[in-house]
């Protein structure tokens, strides 16, 4: 994948960019709420090359698209 094929996929949700010691990376463009980092979504993504971060970045569109079930916290715990 291209740097350009990745941007057109998904950059609407991410800003995507080459990182400075090699690699790439991706920001998301809105920050994330707290269900969403509880339900594992990342606010930011890395790969050693454009097809490595669209593997990842297609693992945070799968993790989306699942149902969110309420993931327990510590504060659960101790009740």
């Amino acid at each position: 994948m291209t740097p350009e094929e990745l941007r057109r996929r998904y950059g609407q949700t991410w800003i995507i960019s080459p990182a400075v010691a090699g690699g790439w990376y991706a920001v998301r463009r809105t920050a994330l709420s707290v269900p969403a980092q509880e339900h594992g979504l990342s606010e930011i993504r890395c790969g050693t090359n454009p097809a490595e971060l669209a593997r990842h970045l297609e693992e945070e569109t799968r993790l989306e698209q699942r149902p969110w079930q309420r993931i327990p916290t510590n504060r659960d715990r101790t009740s």
